[in-house]
């Protein structure tokens, strides 16, 4: 079978690397769609051809997608290091040695049933470990229990310290069931606090300009749901489980001590 420029197309891969470079002309510019590309006889041939081998459609799908997942991998690295202060070097709350050479930040969500089974993964794979810190990223998103758990708990963290906050952060995520306003006065007075002083606290312009950077933070690192985590190579959206968090730390760890 000839190409557009009259050579011949030999064999599977040839077929194959044509049908991927159609598809990805296809995404081309429209003043590009309206010239012609291919002859007539080279379009009957290559559907003939795709109809008797129906396989090779589902083989360029998934280089596509392939080339999209490679594409957005490089694109998230790219924002990781154009935020990387951000990101970092925050002054947000963190979990583990302060000052460890391993710095991964989370968004997280109280409402959310992803971010609440991440929390014992990420307790596990941080165990034992003085390499790694995690900064904390408050993502209120899923409604206005949310909202206010995420406020309560900075409110914490403003009038009490980070290891009050970090005992407050966990106990919300520990929460079974959905959160409302019942549930949050419970657990501000569990840990010993005044709910009526933390919610006044909690909607201060201090705090509402945090969650405020936050929200734009995630946007720009094309953050839509939570949990999220953002290594200084990678961004994995979803929860991870110990075991691949710690193998991620561990490459990490490898990777800074081959630096030096």
């Amino acid at each position: 079978m000839k190409s557009r420029d009259g050579s011949r197309v030999s064999g599977r891969s040839g077929l194959l690397g044509t049908v991927v470079a159609l598809a990805i002309a296809g995404g081309g510019t429209a003043a590009a769609a309206q010239e012609p590309q291919y002859t007539k006889e080279f379009g009957e041939s290559v559907r003939a051809y795709l109809l008797d081998n129906p396989n090779v459609v589902l083989e360029v799908f998934t280089l596509l997608e392939q080339q999209k997942r490679a594409e957005k991998a490089q694109a998230a690295t790219a924002s990781i290091s154009q935020y990387s202060s951000k990101l970092f070097a925050s002054d947000d709350a963190r979990k583990g040695s302060p000052n460890a050479p391993i710095v991964v930040v989370e968004f997280f969500d109280y409402s959310c049933g992803y971010c609440k089974a991440a929390l014992p993964e990420l307790t596990q794979a941080m165990a034992g470990r003085d390499d790694v810190t995690v900064v904390m990223k408050e993502f209120p998103i899923l409604g206005a229990a949310s909202e206010k758990a995420s406020r309560l708990a900075l409110a914490v963290r403003a009038e009490h310290g980070d290891e009050a906050y970090l005992g407050f952060h966990n106990a919300l995520l520990s929460q079974k069931g959905q959160l409302n306003d019942a549930t949050l006065s419970m657990l501000v007075g569990a840990a010993g606090y005044d709910f009526t002083a933390l919610a006044a606290r909690s909607v201060e312009a201090d705090i509402s300009a945090t969650i405020a950077e936050n929200k734009r933070l995630a946007q720009s690192l094309s953050i839509n749901g939570t949990p999220a985590f953002v290594f200084e190579d990678e961004l994995v959206g979803g929860m991870m489980t110990a075991d691949r968090l710690t193998a991620k730390f561990d490459m990490l760890a490898q990777s800074a001590s081959a630096e030096k």
